[in-house]
């Protein structure tokens, strides 16, 4: 049987899995008829096995566990992580027809039939998409939008679709938190500029008791708050949202990936999680030292209206190429 064999960054937490889907999602549209497994040395399955096109996840631990994870010759490999000669080395014993991964100065970087230089400056997500393109070009937008309209799809309950969305959430600390006040100074003027009909969902969870508490007892109408909900039921709340203002977490990359018109609020620059498009915009603090809560709301609110009057991009629909155009069961082995 043919197989793709997926090695993710060794990250666990939950925005490093939700920047994957999209590239899993193509590489399936690909060649569906092919087995594909994700590989994680984290406990991370539960983020993948609700993918209807994810077969298999496998979680190993040693290096004999990552090279039997992927099957001999007959299979694409990708490596999505980009700081380590293991999966090199890896490709290097199994040879699979296809090896695609990251260039960033390793002595394994040799191995790979098929690889795009790895940095910084460009979203992860973007980036992860961009292996990919060095086989057949990839729409990246269109991609990703089809991806998390299938996720969508996928809710449970069907969820009230949102108007403008907040996501004052932060996982990795305070440090990552621009206050709930500060988005309700936010909400106070986006009202003023866009009337008295604009409402706002609150994407909270478990961390984020507080901020359901005190947003809570504020009573406002206008306020909808949404706890511990699905990555379905966040994709379908945000699908057709007018604006999303999120802080840096996880779920922001769902707003992203839905390419919906988004502010994103950083403690300093970080274009490696904040994927910079017209229609988007990232705010810092002036003074990198003053932390996150020194951005006033007035800032992020200027940000909010040049998204605002982008407006949302026509986005094409996501074409499998002919199958002429993949040639990954045929190509020789080759680099090693």
């Amino acid at each position: 049987m043919k197989n793709i064999a997926v090695y993710l960054r060794s990250q666990p937490r939950y925005g490093d899995q939700v920047v994957s889907y999209p590239t899993l999602l193509q590489l399936k549209t690909w060649w569906p008829e092919a087995r594909l497994r994700v590989i994680s040395k984290f406990d991370v399955g539960g983020y993948y096995t609700n993918l209807p096109w994810v077969d298999e996840f496998i979680q190993v631990q040693s290096f004999f566990d990552y090279v039997k994870a992927q099957p001999r010759l007959d299979c694409v490999s990708v490596n999505l992580h980009h700081s380590s000669e293991r999966y090199g080395l890896v490709s290097m014993l199994r040879l699979p027809k296809m090896r695609l991964g990251f260039k960033n100065a390793r002595l394994t970087d040799f191995i790979w039939t098929h690889s795009h230089r790895k940095t910084i400056e460009e979203y992860i997500g973007q980036a992860n998409l961009n292996i990919l393109s060095q086989v057949v070009h990839v729409d990246k937008h269109a991609v990703t939008r089809q991806c998390f309209e299938t996720i969508a799809a996928q809710a449970q309950d069907h969820i009230q679709p949102a108007d403008i969305v907040f996501i004052p959430g932060g996982g990795s600390g305070d440090f990552k938190r621009w206050s709930w006040r500060h988005y309700v100074r936010l909400s106070n003027m986006l009202k003023q500029r866009l009337g008295d009909s604009v409402t706002f969902t609150f994407v909270l969870g478990p961390s984020e008791q507080l901020e359901l508490q005190n947003l809570s007892a504020l009573k406002r109408r206008d306020f909808r708050l949404e706890y511990g909900r699905t990555t379905p039921e966040l994709a379908q709340l945000m699908l057709g949202a007018r604006l999303v203002v999120a802080n840096d977490c996880g779920p922001s990359h769902i707003a992203q990936g839905l390419c919906v018109p988004y502010v994103g609020v950083f403690n300093e620059p970080n274009p490696e999680w904040f994927w910079a498009r017209p229609y988007t915009r990232d705010v810092v603090p002036l003074d990198r030292s003053a932390g996150i809560n020194s951005i006033e709301p007035e800032r992020a609110f200027q940000a909010c209206l040049e998204v605002l009057a982008y407006g949302a991009p026509t986005l094409e629909v996501m074409v499998r190429p002919s199958p002429g155009s993949l040639r990954a069961w045929t190509l020789a082995p080759s680099g090693a």
